[in-house]
């Protein structure tokens, strides 16, 4: 996987999305070494910031998306000996549940928001050929739609380095209402209606729902 490598991309946030599966019992124990890491985050050269995720659906599964200046900064941190040295300390608590994966972030419509608790939505998309270009227009249409209604803080899209086709969609709703509401504005039905998935994948996005158990940003 390559970040920044290209003119095209040194202006892109690299993301890193890393999901672990947390023995029963010990989300405590977790939680609390990720608060170490976010400490040792936040101090890194070239990291912006960092928001640890609970699924809601699966109580034991959490999602860290860690955002840097570009993946050599990413790499700088991980391969650190203290980092691996705080993160084999947690043998036995967690594992990693997928591959680590690279992303680039290609669109951002408003902020994240620095509390903690929330609802949340990531969407996985696995685009058809050809439909990349239309895709991304297509929810950056959708994005600053959502944004006007209100009720949101930040959507934003994010694509996978390992090749173009695939991404992933994260927003920031106030509350699950707030996400809900927005499905029966008329103008975001009538884009839906306009614009359906099947015009860029061939099987249907997964998605599911988190609230943020921690927020990082840089040391001060």
């Amino acid at each position: 996987m390559r970040c920044q490598e290209t003119e095209e991309h040194k202006s892109l946030v690299c993301a890193i999305r890393t999901e672990f599966l947390v023995q029963r019992g010990c989300a405590h124990e977790f939680e609390a070494l990720w608060l170490e890491i976010r400490g040792m985050l936040a101090a890194a050269p070239g990291f912006r910031d960092e928001v640890l995720l609970n699924c809601l659906g699966y109580p034991g599964k959490y999602v860290a998306i860690s955002k840097w200046e570009d993946r050599k900064a990413f790499a700088t941190f991980y391969r650190s000996p203290a980092f691996g040295k705080t993160a084999r300390s947690g043998d036995g608590l967690y594992r990693i549940s997928r591959p680590e994966e690279a992303y680039e972030v290609a669109l951002t419509v408003g902020q994240p928001p620095t509390k903690l608790g929330g609802w949340r939505q990531l969407v996985e998309w696995d685009i058809k050929p050809g439909a990349a270009a239309a895709f991304e227009a297509s929810r950056k249409t959708l994005f600053d739609l959502r944004q006007r209604h209100g009720g949101i803080f930040m959507s934003q899209l994010c694509r996978f380095l390992g090749n173009s086709s695939r991404y992933f969609v994260m927003q920031a709703y106030e509350n699950r209402d707030a996400e809900r509401a927005g499905l029966t504005i008329p103008e975001i039905q009538e884009f839906f209606a306009a614009h359906p998935a099947t015009e860029y994948v061939s099987h249907w996005p997964t998605g599911e729902y988190y609230t943020a158990t921690q927020v990082a940003g840089p040391a001060a």
